[in-house]
């Protein structure tokens, strides 16, 4: 099985070193391995210079374009392989995975799905929400599929266009969405998580929703005309998801919590027109949320 492993790098010097050498660390090599730095300023360019100077299957692009999304797709239009798999600068590759998939017969198949461990800033391991499914709506509601945990045929992704620029936050939760909506042959690989990702105090991941709320509109935004136009029955569980944004963003109290709050609202009514039961639901589900209920969009999952 020939493997492109595409890695944005952006000022994240103090855990290249770690990231790449667990890349390298596995028992079957990719094909390539690209880096694709998006302006570092912190000697990450200097340091992906020499790591792939010193490897025959590894190569260096720069893109000007800010965004983790056009950094990886200057690396899908260089990928040569039939697959590819794109890896965050700052987290951890197990050895075997590549071994893994490559003894599984992959040529039926569009994706392969895998689950993916998270290690928190306190040093805890948890495996991340993980259902094997091919319904849209556990993907909008749970975001199962994320970056690390999604390997493409490569002709696919290109097909349905990549990495969408315009999502500033969320980008792999709208690839997941808009690869579901297209109806992809996918292996599910269930019982192992093969990569982990690192919270830290630079991470993107796990920072609070009240800060980033207009981002967090202008995706869902993206994401309804998408759903708008290839599957209209998404539109509810997207209108589900969206009350538990927002009983997530009031339960955080912070100072911007409550011109967080009014935006997601007025978002939501422009964007839906649910009345009766399913109004109702929407509500319970955002006061569940906002009270610190756990596990909602399991909840809203059952009653889609």
């Amino acid at each position: 099985m020939e493997i492109t492993i595409i890695v944005p790098v952006k000022n994240r010097r103090k855990y290249l070193d770690k990231t790449l050498s667990t890349i390298t660390s596995s028992s079957v090599a990719p094909r390539e391995i690209i880096l694709v730095d998006n302006g570092s300023t912190d000697g990450s360019y200097e340091f992906c210079m020499d790591f792939t100077t010193k490897r025959d299957n590894a190569k260096l692009l720069r893109q000007d374009k800010q965004g983790a999304s056009a950094a990886r797709n200057k690396g899908l239009e260089e990928c040569q392989t039939e697959w590819v798999h794109f890896f965050d600068s700052d987290d951890e590759y197990d050895s075997d995975f590549i071994d893994t998939i490559s003894k599984k017969d992959v040529s039926q198949y569009d994706m392969i799905v895998v689950p993916t461990k998270m290690r928190l800033s306190n040093g805890a391991i948890r495996i991340r929400d993980f259902i094997a499914s091919g319904n849209p709506a556990t993907q909008i509601l749970g975001n199962v599929l994320n970056t690390q945990g999604m390997v493409f045929r490569t002709d696919f992704l290109k097909r349905i266009g990549g990495w969408n620029e315009d999502c500033m936050i969320w980008n792999d939760w709208e690839l997941g969405l808009r690869a579901l909506l297209n109806k992809p042959r996918v292996l599910w690989i269930e019982d192992k998580a093969f990569h982990t990702i690192n919270l830290h105090e630079d991470s993107i991941t796990g920072s609070s929703y009240s800060s980033r709320y207009a981002s967090i509109i202008s995706t869902l935004n993206i994401a309804k005309r998408e759903i708008e136009s290839m599957e209209k029955d998404m539109v509810y569980p997207l209108f589900l998801r969206t009350n538990i944004f927002i009983g997530k963003i009031q339960s955080e109290q912070k100072d911007e919590s409550e011109a967080a709050t009014m935006a997601m609202k007025d978002f939501m009514a422009n964007a839906f027109d649910f009345g009766g039961i399913k109004s109702i639901i929407g509500n319970l589900l955002r006061t569940y949320s906002k009270h610190g209920g756990r596990g909602a969009w399991r909840i809203a999952l059952k009653l889609c």
